[in-house]
């Protein structure tokens, strides 16, 4: 029986390797019970791996745990200790973590990023269990970016230790010691010496796999044998390595103890897929020591801790072992159940290591069961996979068992090529455990088809399956520790007996017989191993449930801690709501109703400094329920207790005995206390004010209230302080939206008058043509008038006046109207600029009569303006705003798009867009804007041109409007030296406010 975790031995193969998805430098016992992320101000260290001890505590506290921040930490705690004890309740708990992420705003970008991604690479190892093999590639490549970006080099070792995980399951070996050894480099530069160890343990466990002697002679001085004392996760993992260099060997005894002792370290650790797979592994070496019954019985303890947990992969592995276990028992029927069943379970994880070795077994069951046809399917379907994956002990397995199959059939030439091929690939690996099979294998065929060709080599007087037999039985004798079956000294018996040779078919029966005898002797003395393995796991049971007593008693006497603490964290809870409020009036009674909570008192009141310094005002008092009345003390008064903690800046006790009825510092009017605590309200050395509390009971605090009482002021002076900040803060920002607000206004009268300008010196063009004109054709009408009256008006003289009239009037009346086109251009803008009614509007009509309003400037600086637009491409909108905006993008081009150089272009574009939206790009071919330029543009006070009186308020003002009452969106694109282009998108009907 092999190694479960080997996937190179003989008959029985399976588990390998482990996740170790480690995390930070390991606590001391004393530890805190929140964590915090190393090299983190946000979190502190998380174990390797959470003890009991550790995941109880951290449990006991977050049931207490109100503070979002609080709860943040210790969900992510609780999430990476569980996530194989309980990986459901991890994914739940990383799920709640993730949404508590923005409460944590005291926390810097790289104390939040290195907290998201540990919070990922949680999920990406429970997704890797669950089998939800993309989510969790996924997950795991961001965490793993996150990690590097950063520079945490233990969070990208962990890293790699869940991609170990992962291919483990997928039964990528290559893969999967990478990934350790990866790990090992990033731990060894951070400095972790516990992590070191582990990520060697692992490496060397992976060796074993390749070369043991190579891999004991190297690993073994590093990792000795025994009980390492640092952590038990680490004792786990080398138990593990020291279980299979025995378990290689053949010393199945002390493998299987090294195995036990492993499986109940890992379970301590809570590191449960290392448990089911030592708990497998127990059972292989159950197997070997020929005790299939404790076999068996740890067989079904590994399946029922891998149930319990769901993963796909865990009980695949176990039902697979299970079901390879009762073929061999005899019981096909339910070893057939248990495989095809093991094949649904890892069907998610596709053509893996762990799908060929199911086909195996149930190939090998239906050989047993007389059914060659369903057997050869199955190890043709374990070659394609074993071809794909490039395991060559795997395509062994595979020709061999499709060449027993293929002989059943009576294939013999297909029987003898596969068997032909099984053999150089086992002879390329020096396997000789294998290569017997393959030669029985081969002697079965000749047995069956004896007129096939003779092996080379034969021997005078040999046959070709005696031939196969004795090679088969000389490797064999090759073998360190193996006895030849009975079953192969039997066929050679039978060989002989077909042949004649009776003597010699005697001599090989009579050791058959000896060798059934060895192996019955040997199955006594392996039982009584056996037996004595039961005690010893009985003895480390006993040791295990003696240190969760322990454990149990150190977190009682931590829930013990707890509790004596509590005031402590109600404290805390306190002071995170008082300084989260920043209205005064609210401090003051928050300070009163917390106080209350934790101290008796009849009297509670809170003075403030005034602003000159020299005085206290009593802002809030209470006195049995009752407010008191407002009062003043100087800051200089000899005799008031209240100006006195003031001046001294310490907190006063004052303790008045039974014979004293009054006191120079007594408020007329309320009741005479006979305790009184005093503290002033700090800040730094800055001081804001006095806070009391009285009682009329004698000697009713004591240390324990001083201390209350210290805290509760500290807390108050911190919210008073903010509260006072924000009211100076909310002032000056209502001073600044003001401003701002009259800084717009003049905008946008400024960006009126500018267009009350142009269109003056518009129309004052076609106004002086037209008075020109009347004047010229009021001249020449005088000078008909006077030859009329003198009767020396000639017809020519007539008809060129008429023509010169013609001429003139067409003049006059073309200016005349541009003169009232322009009028009547700017009378609709500066109404719709003066007006925020709705209106319906042709989209592109009305731009260009935005436009003709702006040509006196365009014409100026030159600058080409082409609409390019849908026509009837009607929108229900504020016309005023949108001819504020299209003036502002368009005078931004030419003030800061363009330079004296080149042939300066404006191009407007209108579209629909859908049934619901249109849009209007801006661009021009000016110089461009930079990146950070780009960034600022919609910035308040923003501008590039403040040397040339640039506001600064232009397109913050274009941005406001589109997003603001005209319900759309801009975009600004860029490219220096290529222009620039604004796009707005509107609905074509506003929504009525």
């Amino acid at each position: 029986m092999a190694d479960e975790t080997s996937g190179t031995d003989q008959q029985v193969t399976g588990f390998d390797g482990l996740p170790a998805g480690l995390d930070i430098d390991a606590a001391p016992p004393d530890a805190p019970a929140c964590p915090t992320l190393p090299g983190s101000g946000l979190v502190g260290p998380l174990d390797l791996y959470g003890l009991a001890e550790q995941v109880l505590a951290a449990e006991h506290h977050l049931a207490q745990a109100h503070d979002p921040v609080h709860r943040l930490l210790l969900l992510t705690t609780l999430a990476w200790y569980n996530r194989q004890r309980d990986t459901r309740a991890a994914l739940d708990m990383a799920t709640e973590a993730m949404g508590l992420l923005p409460h944590a705003t005291g926390a810097s970008e790289r104390e939040l990023r290195r907290l998201t991604a540990r919070l990922l690479l949680i999920k990406a190892e429970a997704k890797a269990l669950f089998a939800e093999l993309d989510q969790a590639g996924g997950l795991l490549e961001s965490a793993k970016q996150t990690f590097r970006q950063i520079g945490d080099l233990l969070g990208e070792g962990d890293a790699f230790m869940t991609e170990a995980l992962l291919a483990l399951d997928l039964g990528q070996q290559r893969r999967r010691a990478q990934a350790h050894r990866m790990a090992h480099a990033l731990y060894l530069r951070a400095g972790d010496t516990q992590r070191q160890q582990i990520a060697q343990a692992w490496i060397a466990r992976d060796t074993v796999f390749v070369d043991a002697a190579a891999a004991e002679r190297h690993w073994g001085p590093l990792l000795p044998e025994g009980p390492l004392l640092e952590h038990p996760g680490l004792d786990a993992v080398a138990a593990y390595f020291h279980g299979g260099l025995r378990f290689a060997r053949g010393d199945f005894m002390k493998a299987l103890r090294h195995y036990q002792r492993g499986c109940d370290q890992a379970v301590l650790a809570g590191q449960m897929r290392l448990a089911v797979m030592l708990a497998g592994n127990v059972g292989a070496a159950h197997a070997n020591l020929n005790d299939y019954v404790s076999e068996f019985l740890w067989r079904e303890r590994a399946h029922g801790m891998a149930r319990g947990t769901g993963w796909p992969a865990a009980v695949g592995q176990c039902l697979r072992s299970m079901g390879d276990t009762l073929r061999r028992l005899k019981q096909s029927g339910r070893a057939r159940h248990l495989l095809l069943e093991a094949q649904e379970w890892l069907a998610p994880f596709g053509r893996s290591r762990n799908q060929a070795i199911a086909c195996q077994y149930l190939g090998d069951l239906e050989m047993d069961v007389g059914n060659p046809t369903a057997a050869l399917r199955w190890f043709d379907d374990l070659l394609d996979i074993a071809v794909d994956l490039e395991q060559s002990d795997l395509q062994v397995e595979a020709e061999t068992g499709r060449a027993r199959a293929l002989s059943a059939l009576v294939r013999r030439d297909e029987a003898m090529a596969a068997a032909g091929r099984a053999l150089s690939l086992v002879r390329s690996r020096t396997d000789h455990w294998r290569e017997i099979d393959v030669l029985r294998a081969l002697a079965d065929i000749h047995r069956r088809f004896p007129d096939l060709p003779p092996p080379a080599g034969m021997a005078p007087g040999e046959t070709p399956v005696i031939h196969l037999l004795l090679r088969a039985l000389s490797l064999a004798e090759l073998i360190q520790g193996y006895t030849a079956p009975a079953d192969l000294l039997a066929a050679l018996g039978e060989a002989y007996e077909v042949v004649g040779d009776i003597a010699r078919a005697l001599h090989w029966e009579r050791r058959a017989g000896q060798a059934r005898g060895v192996i019955h002797s040997r199955e006594v003395s392996d039982r009584l191993l056996a037996m004595q393995a039961g005690f010893e796991t009985e003895r480390l049971k006993a040791e295990g449930d003696y240190h969760r007593q322990i454990a149990a008693a150190e977190a009682s006497r931590a829930a013990a801690l707890s509790e004596a603490t509590q005031t402590l964290e109600l404290l805390g809870r306190i002071g995170q709501q008082i300084t989260a409020t920043l209205d005064a009036e609210a401090v003051f009674h928050g300070l009163h109703r917390h106080a209350g909570t934790l101290l008796e008192f009849d009297g509670f009141s809170l003075y403030l400094l005034d602003a000159a310094g020299d005085g206290l005002d009593l802002r809030y008092g209470v006195e049995a329920g009752r407010p008191l009345p407002m009062v003043r003390r100087l800051l200089s008064d000899p005799v008031s207790l209240v100006a006195r903690c003031a001046r001294d800046r310490q907190e006063m006790l004052i303790l008045r005995g039974p014979s004293e009825q009054t006191a120079p510092s007594h408020i007329p009017g309320t009741r005479f206390m006979r305790t009184l605590l005093l503290s002033p309200l700090l800040v730094g050395s800055r001081l804001l004010g006095v806070m009391t509390a009285q009682s009329a009971r004698e000697n009713a605090y004591g240390e324990r209230e001083k201390l209350i009482f210290r805290t509760l002021s500290a807390y108050g002076a911190i919210a008073l302080s903010n509260a006072a900040a924000y009211a100076r803060v909310d002032s000056t920002l209502s001073e600044l939206r003001s401003t701002q607000n009259r800084l717009v206004q003049q905008e946008k009268l400024a960006s009126l008058g500018q267009l009350v300008a142009g269109v003056a010196h518009e129309i004052n063009t076609p106004l002086g043509v037209a008075f020109t004109m009347a004047t010229h054709l009021q001249s020449e009408r005088d000078d008909i008038a006077r030859a009329f009256g003198t009767a020396q008006l000639k017809r020519a003289a007539l008809d060129q006046f008429l023509d010169k009239m013609d001429e003139g009037l067409r003049i006059l009346t073309g200016n005349l109207e541009r003169a009232a086109d322009l009028v009547r251009s700017f009378k609709q803008v500066s109404a719709d600029r003066s007006s925020e009614a709705v209106r319906t509007v042709d989209l592109t009509a009305y731009v260009g009569d935005v436009l003709k309003s702006l040509d006196p400037m365009l014409r100026q600086r030159r600058v080409a303006v082409a609409v390019d637009g849908t026509a009837e491409l009607h929108v229900t909108t504020l016309p005023g705003l949108l001819a504020q905006v299209v003036s502002n993008l368009v005078q931004n081009a030419v003030v800061h798009g363009f330079t004296d150089d080149g042939k300066p272009e404006i191009l407007i574009a209108t579209r629909r867009l859908g049934a619901d939206r249109v849009s209007i790009a801006i661009t021009d071919n000016g110089c461009g804007m930079s990146p950070d330029v780009q960034a600022k543009a919609f910035d308040p006070f923003f501008t590039t041109k403040r040397d040339s009186g640039g506001t600064g308020l232009g397109l913050h003002i274009v941005h406001n409007l589109v997003t603001g009452p005209l319900q759309g969106d801009i975009d600004l694109a860029s490219v220096p030296g290529h222009g620039t282009r604004f796009l707005i998108t509107l609905p074509v009907e506003v929504q009525a406010p």
